[in-house]
């Protein structure tokens, strides 16, 4: 009997993973703005509360979350309209560009097939490389990204009932769950909201930086695009592992095409890697330290998976949302194991005296005015 009920218990958690990836496939088009939207009240928390604690009425602080957040999407979305105009405009001449390409291309490929004393036919080069695909991959792209500016709409309308809302939730939670479970809940929405803050936070102002030189250097080369390009950097870097490799190769591709220059379009690439990796392997990693301490397995598979269910966007919040659940995980006894085997690099146990995921061992303290999370 006790076998029984197990195998009844399993087959029932399959079903039910499978029909909430289903349900979370169905509603991205909901669901997406309403993460992006959670995250970004997540990140404006500490501003607000400052605001607050300054008397200044929550209409006010709200006004001022909503102009920055919609003068962002604006600028994204004017950014992506121009260049969209500029590559319709440029069409024609960039199509005839990748046609000499294509053709030097495969005329090199064929001399070193003879060169291989390869039979005719193993090796088709016409088929690696043409304008069409070339076209739809530039398409793909700026679909996307107008696609996640349309999205704006419904991410600003999200953030006018989540701002204000955040200001009591924790309460909210302390009243709803106080002696029903045994685990902080209270304690667990710090330490998530702290964590995504801390990353986000970061994350974005180094992505800035990188995207503002790749601009620079872009227009000190005079290469096509500079602007969209660079907000592509920006969105890219976003991505672990793969995000700073799509950040060079499309530079380098529009320079080669727009050039013909195989050796200025790999200077440009080279430039770019050494600013990338400067920012990303020395100075990233003295500011972040080891914050979400995600396994490098883990974070592939959730880029994979979030890629799949919600596109670009899904990969970009696949990091976020893969800290949220480990934070969860490990403030819950019961799923404690499971955050250890998500985490990076296992860490010797330790005497636990704070929830705070900061690293300090001082309680916050619940006596500031305006803190959310005061009892």
């Amino acid at each position: 009997m006790q076998s029984t009920n197990r195998t009844i218990v399993v087959t029932l958690s399959i079903l039910a993973v499978i029909a909430s990836a289903a349900v979370i496939y169905l509603l991205q088009s909901i669901l997406i703005p309403f993460v992006l939207a959670g995250l970004l009240s997540i990140v404006y928390r500490p501003l607000v509360t400052k605001l607050r604690s300054w008397k200044i009425p929550m209409v006010f602080c709200l006004l001022a979350v909503l102009v920055v957040t919609g003068g962002a999407l604006w600028g994204m979305y004017t950014i992506i309209s121009i260049s969209v105009d500029a590559a319709i405009e440029k069409a024609p001449e960039y199509q005839a560009r990748i046609g000499d390409l294509t053709t030097q291309f495969n005329e090199t490929v064929k001399k070193f097939s003879k060169m291989l004393a390869l039979r005719p036919g193993t090796i088709k080069p016409d088929t690696w490389l043409n304008a069409g695909s070339v076209s739809s991959a530039a398409a793909g792209v700026a679909n996307s990204l107008v696609a996640f500016a349309g999205d704006s709409v419904l991410i600003l309308l999200f953030l006018i009932f989540m701002v204000p809302g955040g200001e009591f939730f924790p309460r909210k939670l302390r009243l709803a769950f106080d002696g029903v479970t045994n685990f902080d809940v209270v304690a667990v929405h710090r330490a998530v909201n702290e964590k995504v803050r801390r990353y986000l936070g970061i994350k974005t102002i180094l992505n800035a930086v990188v995207a503002v030189l790749t601009y620079v250097i872009l227009l000190i080369f005079d290469v096509d695009f500079a602007a969209l390009i660079a907000l592509i950097t920006f969105l890219m870097h976003y991505l672990p592992n793969i995000g700073s490799f799509l950040s060079t190769v499309i530079p380098g591709v529009v320079a080669l095409v727009q050039f013909g220059d195989f050796g200025q379009a790999l200077l440009i690439v080279l430039i770019l890697i050494v600013m990338q990796n400067i920012i990303g392997n020395i100075i990233e990693p003295k500011i972040m330290g080891t914050s979400l301490d995600l396994s490098p397995v883990l974070v592939l598979f959730a880029l994979a998976f979030w890629g799949w269910m919600w596109g670009v966007v899904g990969m970009i919040l696949s990091v976020p949302i893969m800290a949220v659940t480990k934070v969860v995980l490990e403030n819950i006894p019961s799923t404690k194991p499971l955050a250890v085997l998500m985490s990076g690099t296992p860490k010797p146990k330790k005497h636990k005296v704070s929830t705070d995921i900061s690293g300090s061992t001082k309680e916050p303290d619940a006596h500031k005015a305006n803190d959310p999370y005061a009892a």
